[in-house]
């Protein structure tokens, strides 16, 4: 369960709004709501689109903030022990949340309020210039429900940013989450955030925090190289580039046909040729005669330090209309990092299964992804059992432990002794990279 509603926010703003929505954002929109891989991820992986159009000038905001997290049964103990919560972050947040918990850039919170006969709990906050990150707790006796009206004000003046939401279920009374916000504008150094949530469910009430953010970017790098490379009827800028050590942002400006086919994506390579893990992103836009303008802000998960440079890799992603092909290895042996089970994936690469540990509570499998897209292939994995069910924990979504090695952990439910098991992964297809629009940036030379 969720903060928040992607689905059903996207198709009720195309739906309102036909003809004021130009054909590039509206490919953005399709392809978002079609790269979620099915029904067993989309429950964990919802996102929260904030998208507004102004008919005049056609002016566009989309949101667009992929996130997981993982919180295991021992974690969960572990959390309902500590009175207040000690780290939502630590014990929920993404790879990126968890190295700012540990260098001390989050500033506690503490605060609950209780409306409705549910409680909210607001543990800590992070911003680094790049993301603005709010960690919480929902308590709820007749069930968790999502935060479906979330308002906030920055020195007591309302903003309408993109936001969303991921966290993990602790127990059928009991959620931790967090919510992601990205800021369009520059935020003051220290100021103070105000945060409403005005409806849970279909429960309306008013759960209100209010509470001093300061920005730690002591540790930041930006760079900004406004290098422009054009490809036929597209333009494109890199404006900025922010690392900070929860996240890496990537500021763009793109010039294309409002009847383009292309939907451009990004990916970021450091210098020693590590794929950054991509999490969404967000921006506005405006046409320009038989253009689209649009700037556009993606974040990836953290570099491993600041690099000597970095390559802007320009995706056109195309959506996929036949079925993905499935392939299928028996779980029949004991795999470890000398002898792993090879799962193949297609061109895009494989994954290497290196343990399995079959647990009375539950079932984890560690594995890495070896390929050109490896933080994308390594959330292609589930379990079927000989009946052919497939078995995959909607509250628990794929945990980054190693970044740099795209290495995993995924956990399943447990089961019967010497059951008969298989791993199961899809054949993705090779990204379409815009070869011509690629640059290469400095970044620490």
């Amino acid at each position: 369960m969720n903060p928040v509603n992607l689905d059903a926010e996207l198709l009720k703003v195309m739906e309102e709004h036909p003809a004021e929505l130009p054909d590039a954002v509206r490919k953005r929109i399709d392809a978002t709501l079609s790269a979620l891989p099915d029904k067993l991820d989309k429950r964990s992986r919802r996102l929260r689109h904030v998208l507004s159009v102004g008919s005049a000038a056609a002016v566009v905001m989309i949101g667009v903030i992929i996130g997981s997290a993982f919180l295991s049964p021992e974690m969960a103990a572990a959390l309902r022990q500590v009175p207040g919560i000690e780290s939502v972050f630590k014990l929920a947040g993404d790879f990126g949340l968890k190295i700012a918990d540990e260098k001390g850039m989050v500033t506690e919170v503490n605060q609950a309020v209780t409306d409705q006969g549910i409680t909210i709990k607001v543990s800590e906050v992070m911003y680094d210039d790049s993301r603005l990150t709010i960690g919480y707790v929902q308590q709820a006796p007749n069930g968790i429900m999502e935060l479906n009206n979330v308002a906030f004000e920055i020195n007591g003046k309302p903003v309408h940013y993109p936001s969303s939401g991921s966290g993990s279920r602790i127990d059928e009374h009991t959620y931790a989450g967090v919510i992601n916000v990205s800021p369009e504008d520059e935020l003051p150094g220290n100021f103070e955030l105000t945060m409403t949530v005005l409806t849970i469910g279909n429960i309306e009430g008013k759960w209100t925090f209010q509470f001093p953010v300061k920005k730690m970017a002591s540790n930041n790098k930006a760079v900004m190289p406004m290098v422009t490379k054009t490809h036929g009827d597209i333009t494109l800028t890199v404006k900025k580039i922010i690392f900070t050590p929860s996240s890496t942002e990537l500021d763009v400006k793109i010039k294309q046909p409002v009847k383009s086919e292309k939907f451009i994506n990004y990916d970021i390579i450091d210098d020693k040729g590590i794929v950054l893990e991509r999490f969404g992103g967000s921006g506005g836009g405006y046409t320009e005669g038989e253009y689209i303008v649009m700037d556009y802000k993606q974040r990836f998960g953290p570099a491993a330090g600041i690099p000597g440079y970095v390559t802007v890799r320009p995706v056109d992603e195309q959506q996929v209309a036949a079925p993905l092909k499935e392939n299928r290895i028996p779980l029949d042996r004991s795999p470890d990092p000398e002898l792993p089970i090879v799962l193949p994936q297609g061109d895009i690469g494989h994954l290497l299964v290196t343990r399995v540990e079959l647990l009375n509570d539950k079932t984890k499998v560690h594995y890495r992804a070896v390929g050109v897209q490896p933080h994308l292939q390594g959330t292609q994995l589930w379990i079927e059992d000989e009946a052919g069910q497939k078995y995959l924990l909607l509250d628990k979504p794929t945990e980054v432990v190693d970044p740099i090695q795209y290495s995993f952990v995924r956990e399943f439910p447990a089961f019967r002794p010497k059951q008969k098991l298989t791993l199961v992964t899809r054949e993705l297809p090779l990204p379409d990279y815009t070869k011509e629009l690629e640059m290469t940036i400095p970044v620490n030379p």
